[in-house]
């Protein structure tokens, strides 16, 4: 590790700008040590799937069929099995919400794990990066919206109850005039 000066300014070429100590990038000079590791790398992904819902089942067959970049492991949300290997997660959430868990235990839930689930598999990683972007994530929580509402009518035992309020409840979704709404021109 490179032992910086007490005070920043102390011996520099008169040509760095002010803010800049050697071996650190411009502007970045007084926003602490640099991190003596880079990040630790996802090598695996585990997918948290509901087996009451045929369309999270049909999903996760068709996951477990497609090339990936990383190893993907599928497990039913809230199983023995599930429960054993992350004992720390919310299990009731999971069932209710796709979770995804990484190799170094990082956690992606509604949108990100969609996301999360694409960036893993060959074909779609390109459109995993077009999905994260601020332009892509309403398309991302579209359709996390349209696979709720078809798993909520195709779940084979009701959900348990949010704790919580619903998060795909939208004031959008539900008409209160009685057929009565007349546009403004």
């Amino acid at each position: 590790m490179i032992a910086l000066p007490a005070h920043p300014a102390e011996n520099l070429p008169e040509n760095l700008p002010e803010n800049t100590v050697p071996g650190r990038s411009e502007g970045t000079a007084r926003h602490g040590a640099p991190t003596p590791e880079p990040p630790t790398p996802i090598r695996r992904l585990t997918v948290l799937y509901d087996a009451d819902c045929p369309l999270c089942t049909a999903l996760s067959d068709w996951i477990a069929r497609q090339p990936t970049l990383l190893a993907v492991d599928l497990l039913p949300a809230g199983s023995p099995r599930a429960r054993n290997r992350y004992p720390e997660l919310d299990h009731v959430a999971t069932v209710r919400d796709l979770t995804v868990v990484g190799s170094a235990g990082e956690v992606w839930t509604g949108p990100a794990a969609w996301i999360t689930v694409a960036w893993a598999l060959r074909a779609y990683r390109g459109l995993s990066y077009r999905l994260a972007t601020p332009m892509g994530m309403p398309m991302a929580r579209a359709a996390v919206l349209a696979a709720a509402r078809i798993r909520a009518v195709t779940r084979r035992q009701p959900l348990p109850p949010y704790p919580y309020e619903d998060p795909y409840h939208e004031p959008w979704t539900v008409v209160a005039c009685g057929d009565r709404c007349e546009l403004e021109h």
